[in-house]
């Protein structure tokens, strides 16, 4: 059975348990069956146990979210130690995940985000990217947790845009708890058909990002049409279509990402409105 997940980067980008615990509540009640943590900010143990406890208690399933900063670890850095930095901080994220009791991690888990040279991707930034990151797939594996790569815009990173290029990058980890987290407004940027795409990436797909072109509330604009949700409604996916959307809500990421506009009268009626939608287009 599909899930529908909610990203709690809406709100904060650096959650606290007594002052964000109410979030969890407001989820559980709009609908939601699960919430998604960033622990690469998230990244006190003992805060992430409190939420996990605390989800598992109201019923909520967990999954995080964490990206590379290029200057504390990079998997494709030409400096060896930025590339020997990324095996604790991957490390460091799996343990946080686990202590939420999460079940799977995502994001752009092969580059620092944000990290470019001005060039298109070389065949040595391919290979290493692999040969740093298959340690970091096999101990999420020993913990139990997917991993899900994202193909990011050419805005975000260059190594991998295109669900094309994601394949081929799972194919070559081979792991079967690795596969692709696929984003409906990075693939609004980089694909031709956003339906197709997202069909030819199905066998290897194990979470999705429901967000609109602008990031805003997902169902007012064109990056998440009821032909994407078609595509897992006649497949046996059973993962999560989770919002990724903002509302200045999160200062470190709407400034990195640029979101300078207000998309919704609040975050919470974002939040709520994307779920009625998200739920509609399964139902319809």
């Amino acid at each position: 059975m599909i899930k529908v997940g909610m990203n709690l980067l809406l709100w904060s980008d650096d959650t606290h348990f007594d002052q964000h615990k109410w979030l969890l509540d407001f989820c559980k009640e709009v609908g939601f069956d699960g919430v998604e943590f960033n622990v690469g900010i998230t990244n006190s143990f003992d805060e992430c146990h409190k939420f996990g406890d605390y989800a598992a208690e109201l019923g909520l399933g967990v999954t995080t979210v964490g990206v590379f900063n290029p200057e504390v670890c990079n998997p494709i850095s030409p400096d060896k130690a930025l590339r020997d930095a990324v095996y604790p901080e991957f490390k460091k994220y799996i343990d946080l995940t686990c202590a939420l009791g999460g079940t799977l991690i995502c994001g752009p888990l092969y580059q620092g985000l944000g990290y470019f040279t001005n060039q298109r991707p070389t065949e040595w930034e391919w290979k290493t990217s692999l040969e740093v990151m298959k340690p970091c797939f096999e101990y999420a594996g020993e913990k139990g947790i997917t991993v899900a790569v994202e193909p990011l815009n050419r805005f975000e990173s260059f190594l991998i845009n295109t669900v094309d290029d994601g394949i081929r990058y799972v194919q070559e980890i081979g792991m079967d708890h690795g596969g692709l987290l696929v984003d409906t407004m990075h693939a609004n940027i980089e694909e031709l058909d956003i339906a197709a795409a997202f069909k030819k990436a199905l066998p290897y797909t194990k979470h999705v990002h429901i967000s609109e072109n602008n990031r805003g509330i997902p169902g007012t604009g064109h990056a998440c049409g009821k032909e994407v949700f078609d595509v897992y409604k006649n497949s046996d996916y059973d993962g999560y279509l989770t919002i990724e959307a903002f509302n200045l809500g999160a200062p470190s990421f709407v400034g990195a990402l640029h979101l300078w506009r207000t998309f919704a009268p609040s975050d919470n009626d974002l939040a709520r409105e994307g779920h009625d939608y998200i739920r509609r287009m399964l139902a319809s």
